[in-house]
């Protein structure tokens, strides 16, 4: 036995040997391909899947992808963004199988859309409504832009956003808009869930004064799969705030997949920074400036887990912006006078400066922050599903102020009372710092399953904002009265937003005629609204009876005069019905009814329509109601900023405050209490595909916007004793408020026509031209004048010209582009790729709000002021190259706004302030940083 039993020990491991070499390689065996387009452009990112399995994988960089299987029969499907889903059925044997896919379709067209339709098979060239896809996975690669905000400006012709300057908080938020309509009239969802504001209101004198918005930049852009843009009026489908449109941001949720992106930029350029000093000096010469700033890195990194049949996907990102700085040379006075005799240069090079010194910083504030998104869903039983997503993210940012010069330091501290303490601690002045901490937190839950036909969706979404005020190398004036060594830094206090949605919707597609789909649900919204204050030393006058100026320099901190956070419900019903009569003629119907805890209800509706002429041409129309209720905000924002005003070419300094519409000083001067703005939409247009590979788009449209909440101007108590000890009490010297003011129309069009071509067998190129045409007017009556709704109080007290001015009409009218044309080429060899884009802004004006406000020449279309100013339609280059380093790695390089252009200089020195402003702050196109050159490394390795 002893002999036997080894040999039967060496036959069993034999055995056992060769069973797991059989079986190791039969699990070997693969399915392996190459996945492409049309024109044979391989699909990077494709995603391959093996029906009623968890396998998977995604294409290389070019279309390959390879399954790991055992022998057998298999159904595979193959999707990607923008193309036609295949499944394809594959017979693998002993050695293998090669299966490869070509993909129809047109890149970022007819893909299925969230937005638009609650039919669940509605494509985007099927929608009555025009909406536009923009498959951002597979075009954030090759542009230099890298927070949502930028990268949307240049990709969506009806969105605008420009960074703005010296505007307190705002130069931390970039406004964002559809149409030139409100930041706040547009409604952001994640997958089709709202999507909560930021808790900062614009009340700076920037577009989009007295508005709040949605921060973009706190979603980090290489989460997202696409972005859906409904250019249509859908307050009856969704709700509060879609006056302009939706913008529905779809998160990734491939697996298997990981991703890992470093990019790094930063602005090199050009600029007459003496211009205004040149002027004054006689000279005709006014050599630029080199400048390279602005520093710009971005780092991110993303997996997906498959989670049995469900799926895990995360991203986290971080982006490091340095500041930029286009400051003009000062002009005005530096140094207190010396026996009544300005002796700026003797001082100066007594001290060895020069007037570089003293510059302000006109440009992008410093910004430094991380996010972290998720997306998960689990199926659950045989047609359910529990799925979640949201992310947090955090940014610290720094801006500038308005330097306070020796010589303005003497005045603002009671005749120079303190100004020899101040001088202590800045002999030359200072240039007073905002630091911003800005959160945000948001997390959706829900389930969604089908039974007895219907599906079913049940969520609750919560999201929360909190925007935190600092302010350092400052100091407030008036603690010298209390102490001889006062703070240089305060925290200033800050501002929360936080909402809840539930919601319950439900659909069914019924077999009438050629389809009838119908949905319904019910939504339960909680907003809520706080102010915290700021330390004692950041708001207060500890030296009142001297009209020393009070409070840290640059930014008053908070005061909560608003108590505890303010909240407010709402409740709303709507149902929605699509009806394909034929296979020609669609035909939508949608009714909302909501009501609010605090301004009552609104019933709103909409109705839609598309019909076939041929296989190639579809008309569309739409009409519907819309409105947005006045946000909490708006209702309960309450603060005293540090404003400037332009006197005698001077920047004076003013403590404005604002506050509540239902305070005491608005029933004194009569301000109306707020209400809804209400809307009446009117859509038409077509799209066509005469032949293959080419598509076209037009729609025309209207948008009438009834008692649109403004921010006011400056009151005083010049007339009125009772406003004036309130203010005083307040520490302001002026009052604004948020009041239902104007009506307002928008008109214009959009048309898109793209291209694809292959050529020379493995060439392509796409060609997308897209026009935006807006012209949005303040109605008017038929003395040309605007209609204010104002009360008599205010019509007879003459203080019209403070509720609403020229320079007011002017941010709704011209101050952003009223047309954007841009035009790009994408082109693919091989490993190689290109993209050239050119972007055109429009004109913009500057209408100066000196004039009569309710002359005849006042507004637009009358004289022109000798403040006005045209700014010249600019055209911006875009150009970047990549190459695929190896399959799974790819590098580009590029330079967006590759010819270095600016807007026009300004003209005037009103608005030059002395010299400070080279480029306008109060209107904008695109910016004026100058050109920008960038690198980028992406690597996308599959790991199944």
């Amino acid at each position: 036995m002893t002999k036997i039993y080894p040999k039967l020990h060496r036959t069993f491991l034999a055995v056992i040997t060769l069973f797991m070499a059989t079986v190791a390689w039969a699990q070997n065996t693969t399915i392996r391909g190459t996945i492409t387009d049309a024109s044979g452009q391989g699909l990077a990112g494709a995603s391959v899947t093996v029906q009623g399995t968890s396998k998977g994988a995604f294409a290389d960089n070019s279309g390959n992808y390879s399954l790991a299987v055992t022998p057998g029969r298999y159904t595979i499907v193959v999707s990607y963004v923008g193309y036609t889903t295949q499944s394809v059925a594959v017979t693998v044997g002993q050695t293998g199988a090669v299966q490869d896919i070509i993909l129809s379709g047109a890149r970022d067209l007819g893909a299925v859309t969230v937005v638009g339709s609650r039919s669940a098979a509605r494509t985007r060239t099927e929608t009555p409504v025009p909406v536009d896809v923009i498959p951002l996975a597979q075009v954030v690669n090759e542009i230099g832009q890298v927070d949502l905000n930028q990268i949307m400006n240049y990709v969506a012709p009806s969105f605008q956003s420009a960074r703005q300057t010296i505007a307190d908080g705002t130069d931390h938020l970039d406004p964002a808009q559809l149409r030139g309509l409100g930041t706040d009239q547009v409604l952001v969802l994640i997958n089709g869930k709202r999507r909560h504001q930021a808790a900062l209101v614009n009340v700076n004198g920037t577009v989009n004064r007295g508005q709040t918005n949605t921060d973009l930049s706190a979603i980090p852009a290489t989460a997202i799969e696409r972005i859906e843009i409904l250019r249509d009026g859908a307050s009856a489908q969704y709700g509060s705030d879609a006056i302009a449109g939706v913008i529905n941001i779809v998160l990734k949720k491939r697996t298997g997949l990981l991703e890992a992106g470093s990019s790094y930029g930063f602005y090199d350029t050009k600029y007459p920074k003496n211009y205004a000093l040149y002027k004054i000096q006689g000279k005709s010469d006014d050599p630029d400036v080199h400048v390279t700033d602005g520093g710009t890195y971005q780092g991110s990194l993303g997996y997906g887990f498959n989670l049995g049949k469900g799926y895990l996907t995360l991203f986290g990102e971080y982006i490091s912006r340095d500041a930029t700085n286009r400051t003009g040379t000062y002009t005005g006075q530096v140094f207190p006078s010396v026996n009544g005799q300005i002796r700026d240069d003797s001082i100066l090079s007594a001290r060895g400066l020069t007037r570089n010194f003293f510059d302000i910083r006109a440009g992008n504030s410093e910004m430094k922050g991380g996010a972290a998104f998720y997306n998960f869903g689990y199926p659950v039983g045989k047609s359910g599903e529990l799925y979640a997503f949201g992310g947090w993210s955090k940014k610290s940012g720094n801006s500038a102020g308005l330097y306070r010069y020796p010589s303005s330091i003497v005045l603002a501290s009671n005749a120079g009372k303190y100004a020899p303490n101040v001088f202590a601690l800045y002999p030359n002045g200072f240039l007073p710092n905002i630091d911003t901490d800005i959160e945000d937190f948001s997390t959706a839950v829900g389930f969604r399953t089908k039974f007895s036909q219907w599906n079913f969706d049940i969520s609750n979404t919560y999201g929360i904002n909190t925007f935190d005020f600092g302010v350092s190398n400052s100091v407030n004036y008036s603690q010298f009265a209390v102490t001889s060594n006062p703070q240089t830094s305060f925290d200033a206090g800050g501002l929360k937003f936080w909402q809840n949605t539930a919601n319950a919707d439900v659909s069914r597609r019924y077999e009438v005629l050629q389809g009838l789909n119908v949905a319904a649900g019910l939504e339960y919204r909680i907003d809520a609204f706080g102010i915290r204050s700021g330390e004692e030393a950041s708001y207060k006058n500890y030296d009142v009876p001297s009209g020393v100026g009070p409070a840290a320099q640059v930014f008053p901190g908070f005061i909560n005069t608003i108590g505890d956070t303010k909240t407010r419900n709402a409740k709303a019903v709507y149902v929605d019905l699509e009806q394909d009569f034929t296979q020609a003629f669609l035909l939508t119907g949608a009714l909302r009814f909501e009501d609010y805890s605090d301004f009552g209800h609104t019933l709103n509706y909409k109705f839609s329509s598309r019909y076939k002429l041929t296989s190639w041409l579809n008309l569309r129309a739409s009409v519907s109601s819309g409105f947005r209720a006045p946000s909490q905000q708006q209702k309960y924002y309450a603060k005293t900023n540090t404003l400037f005003i332009q006197q005698g070419g001077n920047l004076t300094p003013v403590q404005a405050g604002t506050f509540t519409n239902d305070s005491r000083l608005a029933e004194l001067l009569g301000i109306p209490k707020l209400t809804e703005e209400t809307s009446n939409n009117y859509a038409v247009g077509f799209t066509a595909k005469p032949f293959s590979g080419f598509e076209f788009t037009f729609d025309g449209y209207q948008i009438d916007i009834k008692n649109r909440i403004i921010l006011t101007n400056n009151f005083t108590g010049a007339t009125n004793a009772q406003i004036k000890q309130i203010l005083d009490a307040e520490g302001a010297s002026t009052a604004n408020f948020f009041t239902n003011a104007i009506d307002t129309r928008a008109r214009g069009f959009e048309a898109v026509a793209s291209y694809n071509k292959t050529f020379l067998k493995s060439h392509s190129l796409r060609t997308v031209l897209a026009i935006n045409i807006t012209d949005n007017n303040v109605k008017k009556g038929s003395d040309g004048k605007p209609i204010i709704h104002a009360s008599p109080l205010l019509v007879n007290g003459g203080q019209l010209g403070n509720y609403f001015n020229r320079e007011d009409e002017s941010r709704i009218e011209v101050a952003n582009p009223k047309d954007k044309v841009s035009l790009s080429f994408n082109y693919r060899h091989s490993r190689l790729g290109a993209m050239l884009r050119l972007v055109r802004f429009g004109t913009v004006q500057y209408l100066d709000a000196s004039a009569n406000p309710f002359s005849a020449n006042a507004f637009n279309g009358g004289a022109v002021e000798s403040l006005d100013q045209v700014f010249a339609a600019k055209t911006v280059t875009d150009l970047s190259i990549s190459y695929d380093i190896l399959k799974t790695l790819t590098a580009t390089v590029g330079a967006n706004n590759l010819f270095d252009v600016y807007p026009d200089v300004q003209t005037h020195s009103g608005n030059q302030s002395l010299g400070r402003f080279v480029y306008s702050r109060r209107v904008q196109q695109m910016g004026f940083n100058g050109a920008y050159y960038f690198a980028r490394l992406k690597l996308a390795l599959p790991t199944r």
